[in-house]
C-alpha cells in the first residue's frame, strides 16, 4: 500500500509553484481489553492472533445465526500477515457485482442509545457509551456478549490522544505550532467528562476511545462493520448505510434520501464489480461527486482521520493547511497504481503568494530538523506501534 508523509509533501510544495453520565470508579482490569496492544509504555505485546480470529469467527457465526448476512463471497485476514502491526481487512474471495449485499445487520445486534445523538458527527452519543458500558457488565448475559468479547479485544490506545506520555510528546513536537492536527488532545475524553458526566479512569478512557472510533454518524455501533478498512480514490469500492425507520422521539432521520425500503438494519453493499483477491474499503470522509464536503477547504482529511482513527491513511490523501485566515487544501494521489510516481494539486495557485510559500518552506525546515533530531531506528520508551505511525505520518 502506498503512503505518503507530511515531509514529502511540504517538501514538493515549497520547491516548486506548477505542481498540478458515570462517577468516578476504580480501575477494574475484569473489564479492560486484554493483552491490549501498547498497554503499557514498554510496550505489551497484542493479544495472540489465533485468539483474535476465533473471536472474529464466533462474531461471524453468531450473526449469521440470529439473522444477519455477511457474504460467503469475503473473507476477514490481515493485510499483511509478516507485518505484527498489520490490520485485518476484508477481501473479495469470489467475484462481486455492483450493489450486491456484502452485509447486512438487523438493528437488534447492533450497540444503541436510547435518545437523540450528537448534533454532530464529530461529537460523541452518550448513550451510545453508557449501552456499551451495560453490556460489558452483563458478561455473557449480554444479548450481545460474542460482540463485546470482540470489542474488549480491540487495544487501548488507538487514537493519539491515548497514546503513551512519551508518544505524545515526540507527535506533539512533530507537529509544532502549525501542522495538522492541533489540539487533538483530550478532544474526546474532554467531551465525554463534560457532556456525558463522565469518569477519568482508564477503563473508561478506553471505552470512550473506542466509540468515538467505531461508532457510526447515527449513534450506532454495528458489528463487522469496522473489519472493513478505509480508503478514497479508485479503491473505494463499497458504502453502508442505515437502512431504519426508526422512532423520531430517538432520532432525527430526516437526512436519509435512499429509495431503498426500510427493514431495520445496516446495509453494507459493493458499489462496483470487486474481483477476487481485491481488498474491500468503505470511505470514513468521501461523499457523492460535487457534494459540498469534499469541496470546502479545510474539511476533513488525512490529518483528521489520524486523530479520529489513529492510522494514516494510504493514499490518495488530502491535507489542508492554514494560511492567515484562509484554508486551503492539498490533494495527493499516485497516477497509477504502484508506480510511485505522485500527482500533487493543490489550493496555492499557480502563482500562489510569496507568504504562503515561505510559510511552506519553514515547515518543511521544522520537520527536516525533527528527523535530525530524532533517528528513526531510536525506541526510548515509546510503544512500537505509536513510534511507526509518527514516522509514517512524518
Amino acid at each position: 500500500m502506498k503512503r505518503t508523509s507530511i515531509l514529502f509533501l511540504l517538501g514538493c510544495l515549497s520547491s516548486t509553484r506548477g505542481i498540478v453520565g458515570a462517577a468516578e470508579k476504580d480501575t477494574d482490569n475484569t473489564f479492560l481489553p486484554a493483552k491490549s496492544c501498547a498497554a503499557t509504555d514498554n510496550g505489551e505485546s497484542c493479544i495472540p492472533r489465533d485468539e483474535t480470529q476465533n473471536l472474529q469467527r464466533d462474531l461471524i457465526t453468531w450473526m449469521r445465526s440470529n439473522g444477519a448476512l455477511v457474504s460467503h463471497r469475503m473473507e476477514v485476514r490481515l493485510e499483511d500477515p509478516q507485518d505484527p502491526w498489520s490490520r485485518y481487512g476484508v477481501f473479495a474471495t469470489e467475484r462481486i457485482e455492483k450493489d450486491e449485499v456484502l452485509l447486512s445487520v438487523p438493528l437488534e445486534l447492533m450497540i444503541q442509545g436510547d435518545s437523540n445523538p450528537a448534533d454532530s458527527p464529530d461529537s460523541l452519543s452518550c448513550n451510545t457509551i453508557s449501552e456499551l458500558l451495560e453490556e460489558i457488565e452483563l458478561g455473557d448475559e449480554s444479548h450481545v456478549a460474542p460482540y463485546v468479547r470482540y470489542l474488549k479485544s480491540i487495544p487501548e490506545r488507538l487514537l493519539p490522544e491515548a497514546w503513551s506520555d512519551a508518544g505524545r510528546e515526540l507527535f506533539e513536537e512533530l507537529l509544532g505550532e502549525k501542522l495538522p492536527p492541533q489540539h487533538y488532545v483530550y478532544q474526546w475524553h474532554e467531551e465525554y467528562v463534560t457532556s456525558c458526566d463522565g469518569g477519568n479512569d482508564r477503563f473508561e478512557k478506553w471505552l470512550v476511545h473506542l466509540v468515538a472510533h467505531l461508532e457510526i454518524e447515527e449513534g450506532f455501533l454495528v458489528p463487522y462493520l469496522d473489519f472493513f478498512n478505509h480508503r478514497n480514490g479508485h479503491w473505494d469500492n463499497a458504502d453502508g448505510d442505515l437502512f431504519a425507520s426508526l422512532d423520531q422521539d430517538q432520532f432525527e432521520i430526516a437526512w436519509f434520501s435512499s429509495t431503498a425500503s426500510f427493514d431495520d438494519t445496516f446495509k453494507v453493499q459493493a458499489t462496483r464489480t470487486i474481483q477476487p483477491g481485491e481488498q474491500i474499503y468503505i470511505s470514513v470522509n468521501s461523499c457523492e461527486e460535487g457534494c459540498v464536503e469534499m469541496l470546502d477547504p479545510g474539511g476533513y482529511g488525512t490529518a483528521d482521520i489520524l486523530r479520529d482513527y489513529g492510522f494514516v491513511e494510504d493514499l490518495p490523501q488530502r491535507w489542508s493547511f492554514q494560511f492567515g485566515e484562509e484554508w486551503k487544501d492539498i490533494h495527493l494521489k499516485e497516477k497509477q497504481d504502484g508506480s510511485g510516481d505522485i500527482e500533487v494539486s493543490w489550493g496555492l495557485g499557480k502563482n500562489p503568494p510569496k507568504d504562503d510559500v515561505n510559510e511552506l518552506v519553514k515547515n518543511v525546515k521544522h520537520l527536516e530538523n525533527f528527523e535530525k533530531a530524532h533517528p528513526r531506528n531510536t525506541s526510548g520508551d515509546i510503544p512500537e506501534n505509536e513510534r511507526n505511525i509518527i514516522w509514517q505520518y512524518h
